[in-house]
């Protein structure tokens, strides 16, 4: 049986355990209160992470003087470059974009110089028109409007319901922007297209159909500045034509890739704003000679198909895996790269509300360890005093809408309810009392302004009412009886001028008192020592050991109970046995050896006080 003196000292001991490996926020916030909750996130990269890193390529290209080659090499491991296979699926000639801005849309579409010819998908001929055409989709089919400009007025030409799709092929006589259909977008934008356009009635959308190399003219400027290293805007353009090449079965059976960040930003090759007089390019001539520089090469998978080469802005550091190794990323660190690292502050309250679990404890986030500050994040564990909310990292990054799935949380607001809880325990723990109002009131108060959870425990761990219970408890499970004024303050003023406890207890147990209580020898006494300070029998070798040299007077009982509360027998089983009475489980032998280790230098109380201080003990506060 564990005298209550060992377990009031391995209970504070242990408390060092809970924070070996816990890297948590951890002081609470209240579920039901309305105001704030702010927390700062800090995290590196923007976007997922996976295949290759757009500011990372512009690195390795401007400092490194990578190739571009080099470049996919890296972000891309296990593919190589090649033209696109005869016979796949998507056809190079003829890409699918479906234009997410359109969908149930009407579609508005006009030609500056030439014919635009009205087509069946089969190629039957419909109509012609030079100006504008408009389609939408009502009870009869597919209606077609002619005007002279997107802003009408509207003749109507014919609805028909033998069809579910109709082209819109251009018959250009000019060049350049004249030369391209434009759309009219529902926010009062125009964005002109090459290729030709195709209306889908069911379910309502439009599609534009060009060569790959046409519309990779306007989806790398849109990706990257195309002001970037020539190397970089190569590498892009490889990775943007196998990424469209390899084909998207979301789109399917419509489309093979879409215009927006859920596929690739596609931006056409003019683009004109609501109010604006003006259409802008949106191609480039150095991303241009990028296209043309790699025209017809893709990356390949070992099977010999086209590789889904996903890239994203920054990785942050390191890549985050997937279809391809996770690789460091060292081209990340560029000087003009704004999202290697960040912080952001979130208010959590409504988040913490809508869980409906309580007062928010601590946030833990587990990670890769790939790369700096423990790697990527790979889920987040959010505790409450009623339960447990565990997200993966994709999710987190949505529910607080940030940059990457890569972050840390750093510390949770105080709020009064689970301070009050902290300021019971800790008091339970060294005073073995609850506080009374005045105390809590004083100390939650303190502790929402900041102060750290140690000034409180240092407090009560310094405090004549814990060295007095302590001392009480020496009495009682040493000598079996109460203590005795005289000696109780002889031992507190001892303690006051800076004696440690371990050292009082060496003394109760190396005192005559306690020798006669053992039975009057030698070999009692050290057999009561094993019993009393190693909690096991004494093995016959070490009770030869020390009672021959009582017996020889190489020593005496104070020295031999000092010499158990040193060894490391004594300090482990300290550890050991709080562990498993505290947390239900036996400590990890990294925890038992380095705590083992530090009660050789720290004093026991000292060590309690800052145990107590953790964010373990005080999670287990609030249950």
């Amino acid at each position: 049986m564990i005298s209550r003196f060992r377990t009031a000292v391995l209970l504070v001991l242990s408390l060092s355990l809970w924070a070996v490996g816990l890297t948590a926020s951890a002081a609470p916030v209240s579920a039901q209160s309305e105001a704030p909750v702010l927390v700062q996130v800090s995290g590196r990269g923007w976007g997922h992470g996976r295949g290759l890193g757009q500011y990372g390529a512009q690195g390795y290209a401007a400092d490194k003087g990578w190739s571009a080659a080099q470049i996919l090499d890296h972000f891309y491991g296990g593919t190589t470059a090649g033209p696109i296979p005869a016979g796949w699926s998507v056809n190079p000639n003829a890409v699918r974009v479906d234009l997410r801005s359109q969908q149930g849309q009407t579609l508005r579409a006009g030609l500056g110089s030439g014919v635009i010819h009205v087509r069946s998908v089969a190629g039957d001929a419909l109509w012609d028109w030079a100006g504008s055409v408009q389609l939408s989709v009502v009870p009869g089919g597919i209606k077609l409007e002619t005007g002279p400009s997107c802003s009408g007025p509207w003749t109507e030409r014919f609805t028909t319901a033998a069809y579910q799709a109709i082209d819109l092929v251009p018959e250009p006589t000019a060049t350049g922007k004249e030369g391209l259909l434009s759309v009219c977008q529902p926010d009062g934008s125009t964005t002109w297209y090459p290729g030709y356009l195709r209306y889908e009635s069911s379910p309502v959308r439009t599609v534009n159909i060009v060569t790959i190399e046409e519309y990779l003219r306007g989806v790398v400027p849109s990706e990257v500045p195309s002001s970037w290293h020539p190397e970089a805007l190569k590498s892009q353009a490889v990775a943007a034509r196998s990424y469209s090449m390899a084909g998207d079965t979301r789109q399917q059976p419509y489309a093979d890739t879409c215009d927006t960040t859920l596929c690739q930003v596609y931006k056409g090759y003019f683009r004109q704003t609501a109010g604006s007089a003006v259409a802008s390019p949106a191609t480039a001539s150095t991303t241009d000679a990028a296209v043309a520089a790699t025209a017809g090469i893709v990356r390949l998978t070992a099977a010999g198909t086209i590789a889904r080469t996903e890239f994203s802005s920054s990785t942050g550091g390191y890549t985050a895996g997937g279809s391809f190794p996770a690789v460091p990323d060292d081209g990340d660190a560029t000087a003009t790269n704004p999202n290697r690292s960040w912080t952001r502050t979130v208010d959590l309250r409504a988040w913490i509300n809508a869980q409906a679990k309580g007062d928010l404890i601590s946030i833990e986030v587990a990670k890769t360890g790939l790369g700096p500050d423990g790697g990527r994040s790979t889920s987040a564990t959010f505790r409450f005093t009623g339960g447990v909310a565990t997200l993966d990292a994709d999710k987190v990054r949505q529910a607080f809408n940030l940059k990457s799935d890569w972050f840390s949380f750093g510390s949770v607001p105080v709020a009064s309810i689970s301070g009050a809880n902290y300021v019971n325990s800790a008091y339970s723990l060294f005073v073995r009392r609850v506080p009374d109002d005045v105390e809590r009131n004083t100390w939650v108060a303190n502790l929402e302004r900041g102060t750290p959870r140690a000034s409180l425990t240092q407090a009560l761990a310094r405090s004549d009412e814990w060295a007095g219970v302590m001392i009480d408890d020496l009495y009682l499970d040493v000598f079996g009886r109460p203590s005795d004024s005289s000696g109780r303050a002889y031992w507190l003023g001892r303690m006051g001028t800076g004696l440690r406890f371990e050292a009082v207890a060496a003394n109760f147990y190396g005192s005559p008192e306690y020798f006669r209580r053992s039975g009057g020898t030698n070999s009692q006494f050290v057999a009561a020592l094993y019993r009393d300070i190693l909690g096991r029998p004494a093995d016959q070798a070490g009770l030869d050991f020390w009672t021959g040299r009582l017996d020889l007077g190489r020593t005496n009982p104070g020295g031999v109970s000092g010499g158990f509360y040193a060894s490391v027998e004594s300090r482990s089983d300290r550890v050991h046995r709080l562990y498993r009475s505290v947390l239900g489980r036996g400590a990890d032998p990294a925890g038992a050896a380095y705590w083992a280790d530090r009660l050789l230098s720290v004093d026991d109380v000292t060590l309690a006080a800052l145990l107590a201080a953790s964010d373990e003990f005080f999670i287990n506060a609030q249950s």
